[in-house]
């Protein structure tokens, strides 16, 4: 046994209640506030006055992407269109001639010079050997002359779903695919190895524990090496001597794989779990797909785009309810979100389950409203909020729907959340989405203006989502998500109190270590 002290374990039962030690015996929590003269034969770990927490878990994150963005070439932290050339430019150097480049990351809000999409041109500027490099939301990609002969891209090329092949004002390819024109061109690239797999999953985890993260829900069972051989990879590389909690999203696609593979709906395994049926409804508004009632500031006929048809998208769901299963869907417009609503009543998940509505950062009051009583649970990523406002406004105009990242009013509305980053898309760092859900400041100005304020979480409720709220949403919340006898013995470590600093400075605390399933991983 392992006795945690000399520290203020936060219990996350309710708020204020912490607790001055933690006795653990293997992965599980056995006592809590005992007296140490009890427990001589316990292992002492004095944690010097830090803040602890339950593990933080972030409900919403791609692994295998995240890894694979630690190891490829990123350009999310690039300021110009010019300087992401460059990037590009330098590592091709790295190359052979005949090596291909898929590159990662940009974000086009971010650059000063230059505030729109990479286009072939672009790339061909710096490139004669195939070239792809996907844009921060995992939308869109661009794409050189190179890689399009390559693939004998067409504009009437076709592909399943929803999405785009752009052409210019005269009807030439631009390049740039969105949403499941993409897999056009990344397709095309080699399937990852079960070797390049597992590396991938290394390198996120441990970048996860050194930022408290003990657990994550993710979707990768779709884009590797299908659905058995994805799985695989992640039950070779996580296991007791390699503990995370890994809650995995089944990609619509991969549903007769689940049942073929004779998987079942959250296993009880410690580590390696199926959760819900995840599906995408629409696009995202920086690529002008996200489904909006009122349309776009430039273009008000466009109403973005719905990924499957009606018929295709109730299919899918009754096809998830034969199998036992719930959904979890990519809702990024109000229009989205109504036609999800009203296809989920019609469709209800078993009796116990809960269906995950995932981002729903543009709602009204009635669309609340029609969504009171049914069993959903918000998956909610409170960076997006910092990272797309306020250039989100400028792109939706002045019609963009009222209830905006509406965290204060879902819990009002009694519903429940848990925070994510979707990482890669954003840093998986807990803490600036706790700012972010706290303070209702863009990235852009962190101490400047508060974006709908009304919606501002308490630093409890924000914690919240990555503690209880997680839990709620692995239908673990009488086990996970709390310190408490008989729950994992997950902790996040702090140096600072998050309840004793400026609400400002909520970005910069620092984990100094990270417990899972008992062991001491960071």
């Amino acid at each position: 046994m392992k006795l945690l002290e000399n520290a203020r374990f936060y219990t996350m039962g309710k708020e204020g209640e912490f607790v001055r030690n933690v006795l653990i015996d293997g992965a599980t929590i056995r006592a809590i506030d005992v007296d140490p003269a009890a427990h001589l034969e316990a292992e002492r770990i004095n944690l010097n006055g830090a803040t602890v927490f339950p593990g933080f878990v972030d409900s919403h994150i791609h692994l295998l992407w995240y890894g694979q963005a630690l190891a490829r070439l990123n350009l999310n932290e690039t300021t110009t269109k010019k300087q992401a050339l460059e990037k590009i430019k330098q590592r091709l150097a790295e190359l052979s001639e005949t090596e291909w480049l898929f590159v990662e990351g940009y974000d086009e809000n971010k650059w000063t010079d230059d505030k729109t999409l990479l286009t072939a041109a672009d790339l061909d500027s710096i490139s004669e050997t195939p070239l792809l490099v996907r844009r921060i939301d995992y939308h869109s990609v661009t794409v050189n002359h190179a890689l399009m002969e390559a693939i004998s891209l067409s504009k009437d090329a076709k592909f399943e779903g929803g999405g785009e092949i752009d052409t210019d004002e005269n009807g030439k390819l631009t390049g740039i695919l969105k949403d499941n024109a993409t897999n056009l061109a990344i397709q095309a690239f080699p399937i990852p190895t079960t070797a390049e797999m597992k590396m991938w999953l290394e390198l996120a985890i441990c970048d996860l524990w050194k930022k408290g993260i003990t657990g994550a829900h993710s979707e990768d069972l779709h884009y590797f090496d299908g659905f058995k051989g994805t799985l695989g990879a992640f039950r070779d590389t996580i296991n007791a001597e390699f503990p995370f909690r890994a809650q995995l999203l089944i990609h619509h696609a991969e549903l007769a794989a689940f049942k073929q593979e004779k998987e079942l709906f959250m296993d009880g395994n410690p580590f390696v779990e199926l959760d819900a049926v995840k599906i995408f409804f629409d696009g995202t508004v920086g690529s002008r797909t996200a489904y909006m009632a009122n349309g776009y500031a430039d273009d008000a006929s466009n109403h973005g785009l719905k990924i499957h048809s009606d018929e295709e998208f109730v299919a899918i769901v009754k096809k998830a309810r034969e199998l036992g299963l719930p959904v979890a869907i990519h809702i990024l417009g109000d229009a989205a979100f109504q036609e999800v609503v009203r296809v989920l009543k019609k469709y209800p998940p078993k009796s116990g389950l809960h269906d995950r509505m995932i981002h729903t950062p543009w709602l009204t009051d009635e669309l609340i409203a029609e969504a009171e009583g049914m069993p959903l649970l918000f998956d909610v990523q409170p960076q997006f909020m910092a990272s797309d406002l306020p250039w989100a406004l400028d792109v939706l105009g002045e019609n963009y729907p009222k209830r905006a990242f509406a965290w204060k009013t879902l819990l009002e509305n009694g519903f429940a959340l848990a925070g994510g980053s979707d990482a890669p898309i954003e840093v998986p760092n807990p803490f600036y989405g706790i700012h972010a859900a706290v303070t209702r400041t863009a990235t852009s100005d962190l101490n400047g203006k508060r974006y709908f304020p009304d919606e501002a979480l308490t630093v409890y409720e924000a914690i919240s989502l990555y503690t209880t709220g997680s839990a709620k949403a692995s239908y673990k919340p009488f086990s996970r998500g709390k310190i408490a006898p008989g729950f994992a013995a997950d902790f996040t470590v702090l140096a600072t109190n998050p309840f004793e600093v400026e609400t400002n400075d909520l970005r910069d605390i620092q984990v100094i270590q990270t417990f899972v399933s008992g062991l001491k991983v960071y």
